[in-house]
């Protein structure tokens, strides 16, 4: 209620933690001259509702306290340029105005307006017309993904009365975050929208603007089930306590990535029926050997039943990503075995386009890399490849990465020849497709065999195929290797040490009938170079993608041994077009 024509104050006022409590390398300088703007930004947004600013500072009107004393934003210069700003602006800059480092370390990183009303408008598809039930973001840092569904429920509310829908508020919109201070800046921005509401109340009867952003960590379990989780969560490589391993350990193979625990954490989180998962996160858990136990998890509990491939990845994360990115929404009730719409999503300056690329499905069993297509040129491409039962390990191939760590063995390498050393092969040794001693690695050329562990850990005596672990995006190619045949192999020493950005692929059939010929004509071509990027969004190159890559029927094989380069390269073009010649 309100004294005297002004806003009651709020009970059970929580103590403020001070500034230095805070950590310095988040409240940097830039990052206090955004959050200095928002008393002002947020006295020009109850004005524009009739709601005097005096009466309704953003310190008493919202139901939140800042974790740090209001008085520390009036001795940094506020950001003018953000008096005006959207909602959504205004979160962004606070975000990006953290630390670089700082937001490394946490995975943090912003959504754009426009990307946020496509992650909404992708889920409603799945919803349909049912939209009731609670939306939860499990990283909502400014709450930046809420504002959209926010906008819908307000849309569908109107009729209301105000009172009764600002009391509701918190049942159909929640969030949370580690980050103190977001989650505070993220309630007065997503508490601006509720200000049409909150103008319809009578000034005696007016309380504070709820707050639907709490503290807290995303991945602990709620007591009532969302029916919609939509996020962009942390991304990154996290190590885990034993307990937490466990925890986790029907989603986790080897490393564990902060994004896959919050996507299998968010399929816990949603109704077992109807529930619906809409996430922003790397291409790298469609194919990576980490993540062949969250596809399992994911095709059992959530099947995905929609995904966009996000065309330009600027403006999306703001720390360096390498890999694809993507907007994945899963069902749970759906079937495992359903087709997949896939879509290319390319965000504009003010609006997104989204282009249909055809459909995939999860394969059987659904720890396999998952095959999408990324363009409408690739639909063939995946049914002629869907018919390939063949892999390498059917032909005696194994893949493996080469075993040499160089900061791990540095002390054993040298610029010249030792008793004992063997040349050791780089990756830049690959660079063009041919094998050749590149002058930038020979300080490091020579690898010192101490032992017999050494000797069978990390010589290679035999043939094989070498292909570059590590690509960059803008390369043309991600399939780069050559052969490394029995005269190149002697050419070298008869035996050579392969470092870890190397993949080794090597054959234990002498009567195989995929040759290092054929293996090297398939990586060559543009066709399987086309289908690997259908299978991961990853640019790095690895063995257990590569063992996972359909190969053609024996008899196919048999065919192509009699060809000449240029009729074989035709026939690989023509198999996995779909076309028989």
């Amino acid at each position: 209620m309100t004294v005297g024509g002004e806003l009651a104050p709020r009970v059970n006022r929580a103590r403020r933690t001070t500034l230095a409590a805070i950590p310095q390398a988040d409240l940097t300088p830039p990052a206090l001259a955004v959050l200095a703007a928002v008393p002002a930004w947020w006295a020009r947004q109850v004005a524009a509702h009739g709601i005097d600013p005096e009466v309704a500072s953003v310190w008493d009107a919202v139901y939140a306290l800042p974790p740090f004393d209001p008085s520390v934003l009036t001795q940094v210069p506020e950001r003018s340029d953000l008096l005006e700003a959207t909602s959504e602006v205004l979160g962004n800059a606070y975000v990006r105005a953290l630390e670089p480092k700082a937001r490394a370390d946490t995975g943090r990183h912003y959504t754009p307006a426009l990307l946020a009303e496509a992650m909404w408008q992708q889920t409603l598809v799945t919803l349909g017309s049912d939209t009731n039930g609670l939306v939860l973001d499990p990283a909502c840092g400014t709450g930046a993904l809420l504002v959209p569904p926010l906008r819908t429920w307000l849309a569908a509310s109107g009729c209301i009365q105000p009172e009764l829908a600002l009391s509701a508020v918190t049942s159909v919109i929640a969030g949370c975050d580690l980050d103190e201070t977001a989650v505070w800046l993220g309630n007065v921005l997503l508490a601006a929208e509720l200000l049409p509401l909150w103008a319809r109340v009578p000034p005696e009867r007016r309380r504070p603007l709820p707050a639907v952003l709490t503290i807290g960590d995303g991945l602990r379990r709620r007591a009532a089930k969302a029916r919609v989780v939509i996020m962009n969560p942390p991304y990154g490589r996290v190590r885990l306590a034993p307990d937490e391993r466990a925890r986790w350990s029907h989603v986790v193979f080897g490393h564990a990535n902060r994004y896959s625990l919050f996507m299998a954490g968010a399929v816990q989180q949603v109704a077992e029926e109807g529930g619906v998962v809409t996430a922003l996160v790397p291409a790298g858990w469609l194919g990576g050997s980490y993540f062949q136990r969250l596809r399992t998890f994911l095709a059992e509990r959530a099947p995905l039943v929609h995904v966009g491939f996000i065309g330009d990845r600027s403006g999306v994360f703001a720390t360096d990503v390498l890999q694809q990115t993507l907007l994945a929404t899963f069902a749970t009730g759906a079937r495992a075995d359903r087709l997949v719409s896939c879509e290319r999503i390319v965000i504009g300056e003010d609006q997104v386009q989204r282009r249909p690329v055809g459909a995939g499905r999860i394969p059987k069993p659904p720890d396999l890399p998952w095959l999408l297509p990324r363009d409408v040129t690739d639909t063939p491409l995946l049914e002629a490849a869907a018919a390939m039962p063949a892999r390498l390990s059917d032909y005696g191939w194994v893949a493996s990465t080469g075993p040499l760590v160089w900061n791990r063995h540095r002390p054993q390498l040298s610029r010249h020849p030792g008793t004992g050393s063997v040349k050791v092969i780089w990756a830049a040794d690959l660079d063009g497709g041919r094998l050749h001693q590149d002058p930038a690695r020979d300080d490091l050329r020579y690898c010192t065999i101490r032992h017999e562990k050494d000797e069978r850990f990390l010589v290679l005596r035999s043939p094989a195929v070498l292909v570059q672990r590590t690509t960059a995006p803008e390369q043309a190619r991600r399939l780069l290797g050559t052969e490394l045949d029995r005269s190149m192999l002697e050419r070298w020493g008869g035996r050579v040490v392969v470092e870890n950005h190397v993949n080794v692929l090597t054959c234990t059939r002498p009567d195989s009938p995929l040759t290092p010929r054929l293996l090297m004509a398939l990586y060559r071509s543009a066709v399987l170079d086309r289908l690997y990027r259908c299978l991961t969004g990853s640019v790095a190159v690895s063995a257990y993608e590569l063992a996972a890559l359909p190969l053609p029927e024996a008899e196919t094989l048999d065919r192509w041994q009699r060809l000449d380069a240029e009729h074989l390269s035709g026939q690989i073009e023509a198999c996995y077009a779909g076309v028989t010649r």
